[in-house]
Parts: structure tokens; sequence; C-alpha cells
């Protein structure tokens, strides 16, 4: 299993994203455009290095609080001669908190969180080449985030697919 722990979206968010995403690729040469139904923000990627069952107790042991998430600034990470366009999400007190809170409960259950600083962002569209013409502001949307969901990415039947395990309803 390649599990990662993220918050998720509403549908009409998700529908934001996608049209979003999409004038990426109208734009593009070429581009990989994130599913709709994939849209999410990482808080941390486990990979196999967890079972489920270890992963889901981690997760139950977070108490956080709910608060809403701001979408803020698109952006975009080099990769050779690609391009990884994103969404930025503000930062907040809440979220760094609900963060550290999160990734203390996984290295207690033996999981090496990530190094790097966090950076809040949603992956719009992948291996982007030839992007021509300006693209139109990016969407402006406020989430409340109220929990936090147990995924599993896996291909089904060809598409990538992000399956919930275990959702973490009450922060």
């Amino acid at each position: 299993m390649r599990l990662f722990i993220a918050i998720t979206f509403p549908p009409q968010v998700k529908q934001q994203l996608a049209d979003y995403a999409d004038a990426i690729g109208a734009l593009a040469q070429r581009a990989n455009i994130t599913r709709r139904d994939n849209f999410h923000l990482t808080l941390a990627f486990l990979g196999g290095a967890l079972t489920e069952a270890e992963a889901c107790a981690a997760l139950a042991k977070v108490k956080g609080t709910s608060f809403k998430l701001y979408s803020g600034k698109a952006g975009v990470f080099k990769r050779g001669g690609d391009e990884i366009h994103w969404l930025g999400l503000k930062s907040s007190a809440e979220l760094a908190s609900l963060y550290e809170e999160l990734n203390a409960a996984l290295a207690e259950a033996g999981f090496a969180p990530e190094k790097r600083s966090f950076s809040p962002h949603i992956t719009l569209a992948r291996e982007v080449r030839g992007l021509s013409g300006e693209l139109p502001p990016p969407p402006r949307f406020i989430v409340p985030v109220t929990g936090l969901s147990l995924m599993n990415s896996e291909r089904v039947n060809g598409l990538l697919t992000y399956t919930p395990m275990y959702e973490k309803l009450q922060l």
C-alpha cells in the first residue's frame, strides 16, 4: 500500500480546481492533469512505512481543532524540462499546529517525518511542457477543516486513484 494522510475537499472546490487545471492543460503542449477526484492537501506521505493499522492508530491520537483553509497563489516547481503546477494554501497557526501534532503521532508509531519544511499546496498538473498564453486567475475558496483522511494511492484500471481507508472526522 502507498498510504498518505490528507485533508480532502468538498466537490465544489474540487470542481474549481479541476477547471483551473484544465485551463493549464489547454495552454500546454503536454500536461498530466490531476483528476478531479484526486485533489487534496497531503500532510504526510507514508508510502509503505507503516501498516494501515499503525497509521490509523497514530491518526486517532491527533486531537487538533477545526479551522478554515484558504486558497493562495498559484506557482510552479521546475523538474528537469517539465513543470509541476500547484495552488498554494495560506499558512495558519492552526494548520501548522495540526501538521506538528500529526508528525509527532507518526513519529511515536515509528515513522520518520520529512526533514524539509511544510509547504501547503495542491498539485494541479505534472509534466507540463510548452505552456503558452496567460492563465486565468487561480480559484479562490475557503475550506472548513474538521477532519483528516488516511488515503491509499493505487492504480485502478490504469487510473491513479486515491481511496479513503480511514477518516478522522472530528477535530
